[in-house]
């Protein structure tokens, strides 16, 4: 008897350590969530730029008959799309086709 009593009170310490350590662990994550909030909202003020001041442009274009279609984009995908898009919307979709369509990148 005297045994599962000590048992049950080492168990019950336990508890209440794990659950102390918890809390801190719990504190400790909260206050990083603040800070990447924190570090988010700044990046999102300023546009992203200060980790990227040198940042490429994709012009991309595609001359199916006499009209020339061109889009610019920090990403060439997107860039490319821009100009399909463009194009499909005068003309047939087979003129506009990727492999029809050129970029050129500057940085």
């Amino acid at each position: 008897m005297k045994k599962l009593i000590l048992t049950l009170c080492l168990t019950a310490a336990a508890a209440t350590s794990a659950a102390a350590s918890d809390e801190g662990r719990i504190a400790v994550l909260e206050a990083r969530i603040a800070d990447l909030e924190y570090r988010i909202a700044v990046l999102e003020r300023n546009g992203n730029t200060a980790y990227r001041p040198n940042r490429s442009v994709y012009v991309c274009s595609v001359t199916p008959f006499q009209k020339t279609f061109e889009a610019a984009d920090n990403n060439e995908g997107l860039a490319r799309g821009k100009v399909r898009r463009a194009c499909n919307a005068e003309t047939s979709a087979m003129f506009c086709e990727d492999r029809a369509i050129r970029c050129k990148r500057f940085d």
